[in-house]
């Protein structure tokens, strides 16, 4: 043993003799030095984020057309607005181009938040007729002179927000300031320390994975690839071969004398982290250590392909070279991989399951729409909705949103999105679809801006709810196919007076987080909005407050309301389960650890509740018995979408176009399973791609390892949103480990049998 002791002495000697080596040791220092200044401290959301738009440009278009009405709040605010802002926004047109509408919204912002800052900025005359919150009216109570700046700023954005709730999201109380030493950076951040640190663990899971796994590793090779090929300059390997010693364990030795040079210098950088975030933000996240020899086993992995090119060429230069094609070709795999995923399959998995009487419809994650014909043992397609803006993990909202067949008046009943980001986004329309029209959507009116839900209901009424209340259609939605005529040519039109009318008693504050849902049996409907959860009922054609009680979490949420109990499900996977009549909460669940839920579904005899989660597995709860129910369902971990139909039967769809349908009375068992005979795309997936790919050694995909060491999920979110109906990237964390330990395995056998047989 001592002799191979003594050639990993030798590796660290060499390494140590290179400046690249100090350089870097340095720069971590510096780093970390740079780093340890940065923190946070508690704050109060003042400052209006550009989130809180919901629909920017009528926000500006309300200013400008009420610029002559300073009685108004909209006037109000145009009449304090400075003069060159106001013809920059006058001189905005719908063609104007992209970059300079983006410029005038970003200006908008500065220009609110500057006003917020202003003493005299609320007048209570011009604030008649708003309704504030009680946050509000109890900072109003304490007297406007007698408040801190920052109470004055939150009380002018909580007015602000009042005055406008169409057109901007109601904020939170708490957030978070960034500061440098002891100076603040930027505006506040509305969000809590839970929050933080969920956000903190993302933002290091990126860094490690692309600083310490990209660029450091390619540095490693750097610094380590001279270490095999000096060992095998003429005179070295002599007076190693002199010795009694193995050639296989001689290189082996050398291999992770490299190895654990480089884990020293992984654990001075990844532990600096640790301890900086842990001191300055209260992060002390364990995964965040383990990635230490994720990335030293990233590292061996092109230090193998580095040592048996050196072997082979003895030249260090080359064997960098080899190592940074066999990246490439890695790299190119993988790209051919996920865009095909995203692309093509991803887009045809389905995303939403209706029952529609005797009929079953799908719709995909690009909006398209499918029926199930029987006859042909094929999904007939009905329409499709083009892909904007990329992939579908890429889009910020589901192209369909709460689509239901609404038996009562046999119609398809849903919301299409208007696509686009935020901040272009087109509006959402209320669209409906009948079987005499062979189901092809027809888009109606805007639904109210801030909608996160629409509500089924059994009498046929058509619910929206979201961050600006609840309201109901009234008028027909969708005319006659011959109201209008274009050239010749029927199109669908509108009621004459189809229009929202909001019918919630507005005693609630609505606010993200939030979420809703409705019981079909009795027409009640629950509410979780901020802190708030509340019990609504239908008095007089409107819904007023049953119950309410305090709800703890801050995170975002998705419910669901089968009879005498609702659920919550959180964004760090909790799922908690109330007491309908008086919020007792009578169960806490989280059965896949920290990854996020999608939707929460009921079945119409109120029995039953689904979980579905982003990672698409699927948690089934026996509202009856008050416990969990655990079949075994077909594609567990590939499920995209699940429903209950007219008889509570559960339905569940996993791959392309397979949907399975159970019968929970019977412990789950199989009744149905509908499958189409797959096409060549999938064939030549499914047979070839795939195996390939499960094969091929993955180094790059380890970084989906250090996502899920940070946090715990087996998802990645849009970065634009935290909204739970966004689509998620699902990432396996299983199958690079084995194949990048299986290909390790045969490149240091491969390397150790060569180097026996070679003469030196």
């Amino acid at each position: 043993m001592r002799p191979y002791l003594a050639v990993i002495r030798d590796s660290f000697r060499e390494a140590f003799a290179t400046r690249v080596l100090w350089i870097m040791l340095i720069l971590i220092g510096v780093l970390l030095g740079l780093l340890a200044p940065l923190g946070f401290e508690r704050a109060l959301a003042v400052s209006l984020q550009f989130n809180d738009f919901q629909n920017p440009q009528a926000f500006l278009k309300e200013l400008r057309d009420n610029r002559n009405s300073s009685e108004t709040p909209a006037g109000y605010v145009w009449s304090r607005l400075s003069d060159g802002f106001k013809e920059e926004v006058n001189d905005v047109k719908p063609d104007t181009d992209r970059r300079r509408r983006m410029g005038v919204l970003g200006r908008a912002r500065n220009e609110i938040n500057r006003l917020f800052s202003e003493p005299d900025f609320y007048n209570k005359e011009v604030w008649a007729d708003v309704r504030l919150g009680s946050e509000a009216n109890d900072l109003l109570d304490q007297g406007l002179t007698s408040l801190s700046e920052e109470e004055r700023r939150r009380f002018n954005r909580l007015a602000f927000e009042a005055a406008f709730p169409s057109h901007i999201e109601a904020s939170g109380r708490d957030a978070i300031q960034f500061v440098y030493l002891w100076y603040p950076i930027g505006d506040e951040l509305p969000i809590q320390e839970t929050q933080l640190h969920q956000i903190g663990e993302q933002v290091l899971s990126f860094l490690v994975s692309r600083l310490v796994g990209n660029i450091g590793v390619f540095i490693a090779l750097l610094v380590t690839a001279s270490i095999v090929p000096q060992m095998l300059d003429s005179g070295a390997i002599d007076l190693l071969l002199s010795k009694p010693v193995s050639r296989p364990l001689l290189f082996l030795s050398k291999f992770f004398g490299g190895c654990t040079f480089i884990f020293l210098n992984a654990t001075f950088l990844i532990a600096g982290l640790w301890a900086i975030v842990g001191w300055r933000f209260g992060i002390w996240s364990d995964g965040l250590l383990w990635t230490i020899p994720v990335f030293v086993f990233v590292f061996a992995i092109y230090y193998s392909v580095s040592t048996l090119a050196a072997v082979i060429w003895r030249n260090a230069v080359v064997s960098i070279v080899v190592s940074i094609l066999f990246w490439a070709v890695c790299f190119t795999v993988g790209l051919a991989k996920s865009s095909l995923d995203n692309w093509f399959l991803d887009a045809r998995r389905t995303a939403n399951i209706i029952p529609a009487g005797e009929t079953l419809i799908r719709l995909t994650q690009t909006g398209s729409g499918y029926e199930w014909d029987d006859e042909n043992n094929e999904w007939r397609e009905l329409f499709e909705q083009r892909r904007r803006g990329g992939p579908p993990g890429a889009s910020r909202q589901a192209a369909w949103l709460g689509a239901y067949y609404d038996a009562t008046n046999e119609r398809l009943v849903g919301i299409r999105s208007g696509g686009g980001t935020r901040w272009f986004r087109g509006s959402s329309k209320l669209a409906i679809a009948t079987q005499d029209d062979d189901w092809k959507p027809q888009e109606s009116i805007d639904v109210p801006n801030g909608t996160r839900e629409l509500l089924p209901t059994t009498n046929g009424d058509i619910l929206v709810v979201g961050t600006d209340g609840l309201h109901r259609l009234e008028g027909e939605a969708i005319g006659p196919a011959d109201a209008f005529k274009l050239f010749g040519m029927s199109l669908p039109g509108l009621g004459e007076t189809a229009r929202f009318v909001r019918v919630d008693d507005e005693t609630l504050e609505w606010k993200r987080p939030f979420a809703a849902a409705i019981d079909r049996s009795t027409g009640r409907v629950v509410i979780s909005s901020g802190d708030t959860t509340a019990i609504l009922k239908e008095v007089d054609n409107e819904f007023v407050v049953e119950s309410s009680g305090v709800f703890e979490s801050s995170l975002e949420r998705v419910v669901g309301f089968p009879g005498d109990r609702f659920l919550t499900a959180s964004q760090d996977g909790f799922i908690r389960i109330f007491d309908a009549d008086n919020n007792d909460l009578v169960d806490t669940q989280r059965p896949f650890g920290n990854n996020e839920p999608r939707s929460v579904i009921t079945s119409p005899d109120g029995r039953w509740s689904a979980v579905l989660f982003h990672h698409r597995k699927v948690w089934l709860y026996d509202v009856m018995t008050g416990t969990p129910a655990a079949p075994s369902l077909n594609g567990q971990g590939d499920i995209s979408a699940v429903a209950f139909d007219d008889d509570s039967s559960f339905l569940a769809a996993d791959r392309f176009g397979r949907i399975t349908r159970y019968s929970p009375e019977a412990s789950f068992a199989i009744k149905e399973t509908i499958e189409p005979k797959p096409d060549f795309l999938e064939t030549l997936y499914t047979r070839f791609i795939d195996p390939v790919h499960t094969i091929f050694p993955k180094p790059g995909e380890m970084e989906n390892v250090v996502t899920w060491l940070m946090t715990k999920q087996q998802t990645i979110g849009p970065d634009d949103t935290d909204e739970l109906q966004a689509s998620r990237q699902v990432i396996d964390i299983q199958e690079p480990l084995w194949s990048n330990l299986a290909f390790l395995a045969i490149m240091l056998t491969l390397t150790s049998v060569l180097i026996t047989r070679r003469d030196f």
